[in-house]
């Protein structure tokens, strides 16, 4: 039986790593213009949430991307999917938190994540077609 095509963990946790940094970044500088506190409280929350969900989203993508036949489908609806739902966590979790500014914060990440998804399942498309493989699972 053939084994499934993965990225390696440590892409993943690079991919994670810089996530945090640049989107927790991000979210602090939009939202520390009235207060510093409120700077931190949005950095760590998108840093967080963005490095747990890039973790999760190359999981996603990849076990998406088995999950359907054709090859320009198995490229662009796990990108769309976990997107949405990606989406749809920021949204409710900076709400949670308190952020003021909730659009200008995720909109960047969410337009980069569905890149970085796009890229991970072609970059799975490319490893599974140089194993060889004939059939797509």
């Amino acid at each position: 039986m053939k084994q499934s095509t993965r990225t390696s963990w440590h892409f993943n946790l690079i991919s994670a790593v810089l996530a945090f940094l640049l989107w927790g970044g991000w979210a602090f500088v939009m939202n520390s213009g009235e207060s510093v506190n409120r700077g931190l409280v949005a950095g760590l929350t998108q840093g967080t949430a963005s490095f747990l969900i890039t973790l999760c989203m190359v999981h996603a993508v990849t076990y998406l991307f088995h999950r359907f036949e054709k090859p320009l489908v198995k490229v662009v609806l796990p990108a769309c999917i976990v997107i949405c739902f990606t989406g749809f966590c920021l949204v409710n979790v900076h709400t949670l938190m308190g952020t003021q500014r909730i659009l200008v914060t995720i909109l960047p990440a969410l337009m980069v994540a569905f890149s970085f998804c796009m890229f991970t399942s072609w970059r799975l498309l490319r490893i599974h077609q140089q194993q060889g493989a004939t059939q797509y699972e």
